[in-house]
């Protein structure tokens, strides 16, 4: 997860230098700002669709198979 807030702050740098750029238009600036926001959430998805299948997955030792049962 330290990866992820990285990527955040770095999304947040970026918008403030995008934002910052008068050459752009305004249609320009959106568009840039939109692709970037789809970059990081393609990469969270990416995560959750890991953490999604690790957890999916069947229980393999009896301390997994009790978690399972408390908690699914």
């Amino acid at each position: 997860m330290p990866s992820m807030y990285k990527h955040v702050y770095a999304l947040k740098d970026e918008l403030h230098r995008l934002q910052s750029m008068t050459h752009l238009t305004k249609a320009e600036n959106e568009f840039l700002i939109k692709e970037k926001q789809n970059v990081l959430f393609k990469s969270f998805i990416t995560v959750l669709e890991a953490v999604s299948q690790i957890t999916r997955s069947s229980a393999q030792t009896p301390r997994e198979r009790t978690f399972q049962k408390d908690y699914r």
